[in-house]
């Protein structure tokens, strides 16, 4: 992705006849989509907004606290009809979390589909409340400013100390379109975070420089591997068979869409290369909590 601006994802509508939001022992806990859940790109026809959150009384009760600002969230258009899965991808001052988690319920969407039927879609959520921050510009107008202020933003599981450390831009240096597209492939290079959803917003800060973000988006980390069908009998020959073809598909790691697609290449050709034929493997991926994903494979075929 270009250094410039980076424009999130602000869709998510359900219709939610009663709250999917509860708060218990102060903690705010959504209500699960169940079944698989798909990214974007991987659905045939994308969730379509019917009607935008409600952010009346969030503004008006941030407005009470002094908050201003974007605030970011996470969730799934689960094919239920409801915003479900909801997560703060930040930290909230008091209970505004509850004020936010209510308003992304109030979103209505028609789901996402995929093979005729409608399916589940994580979405991003992003609302602006009282900015009036900086405006953002782009690598031509940063040319010759100092860098001021380096930000990482969407984090979950790296501190932001760690990201740091991937990157070379630092605060005092004159502003670097290549360095810091240099730092952008850096992360992206370490496998941890999706490329479609990390990018670099740059802005104009407060004394003349620049405030560079960079906005990621982590990957989640498989948590557990299993098979159904025709696998069950010999997982641990097609685990191997996966690493020896080096692809990185294992526990600990994280799930890249394109390491888990070539994954089921490996699984059909290694049942064919044993005599079956109609061989199809289909992979869901399954959230086990915000940061990590269960794999399961469904194999299917004929073994004369």
């Amino acid at each position: 992705m270009a250094v410039g601006k980076l424009f999130a994802i602000s869709l998510m509508l359900v219709v939610v006849p009663g709250a999917a939001v509860a708060a218990q022992n102060g903690n705010i806990q959504t209500e699960k989509c169940p079944g698989p859940i798909y990214n974007a790109k991987d659905v045939a026809q994308r969730a379509k907004i019917v009607k935008y959150a409600d952010t009346s009384v969030l503004t008006k009760v941030a407005t009470e606290y002094g908050f201003h600002g974007k605030i970011r969230a996470e969730g799934v258009l689960c094919r239920s009809g409801r915003v479900t899965d909801i997560q703060l991808t930040q930290q909230l001052p008091r209970n505004l979390d509850e004020h936010l988690f209510a308003a992304i319920s109030t979103t209505e969407f028609k789901p996402a589909e995929l093979n005729w039927h409608s399916v589940s879609q994580r979405i991003q959520f992003e609302f602006s409340i009282n900015d009036s921050g900086e405006s953002p510009i782009d690598s031509a107008a940063a040319a010759g400013r100092l860098v001021e202020e380096i930000d990482i933003m969407g984090n979950r599981r790296m501190t932001k100390e760690e990201i740091l450390a991937l990157i070379k831009t630092r605060p005092g240096d004159p502003y670097s379109a290549t360095q810091v597209e240099a730092d952008l492939q850096a992360l992206l290079k370490t496998g941890y975070f999706d490329k479609l959803f990390t990018g670099v917003t740059l802005e104009a800060a407060a004394r003349g420089g620049v405030r560079v973000i960079f906005e990621v988006r982590e990957l989640p980390l498989i948590a557990e591997i299993s098979f159904e069908g025709a696998a069950q009998s010999e997982p641990a020959a097609i685990i191997n068979e996966i690493a020896r073809l080096r692809v990185d598909l294992q526990i600990g790691r994280p799930l890249d869409p394109v390491n888990l697609k070539k994954a089921t290449e490996v699984i059909e050709d290694y049942f064919r290369s044993q005599g079956w034929t109609n061989v199809k493997v289909e992979a869901f991926a399954g959230s086990l909590m915000a940061t990590k994903v269960k794999i399961v494979f469904k194999i299917t075929g004929t073994n004369f």
